[in-house]
């Protein structure tokens, strides 16, 4: 699943209402409270930001990923885009896979 990461303040649901759960430790994520959806998810250890699934958005083409990460969680058949950077864990946690 795609995501982009906001500031906090710059995010506002514009229509509906998110319903969040408390994941596990330090982790809050909200879902749609009509459908179930998975919107949103936010880290207290970055609470200045949030998580958004891009397929919930009005236009999500205009956000095409530019890159792959937690590869090290992907599923043996989940394909990977070799044309975009690519790491085992969070973008700022190390090298990337191939390099």
């Amino acid at each position: 699943m795609a995501w982009l990461t906001f500031d906090v303040e710059h995010f506002k649901v514009l229509s509906g209402e998110l319903r969040s759960f408390r994941s596990s430790p330090g982790v809050t994520r909200k879902f749609c409270t009509v459908c179930g959806s998975p919107i949103a998810y936010e880290s207290d250890r970055d609470p200045g930001s949030i998580d958004v699934t891009t397929v919930s958005l009005d236009d999500p083409g205009r956000f095409p990923p530019a890159r792959e990460v937690w590869l090290e969680h992907k599923i043996a058949w989940e394909v990977t885009n070799k044309t975009l950077d690519q790491f085992p864990r969070g973008s700022g946690d190390g090298p990337q896979v191939g390099v």
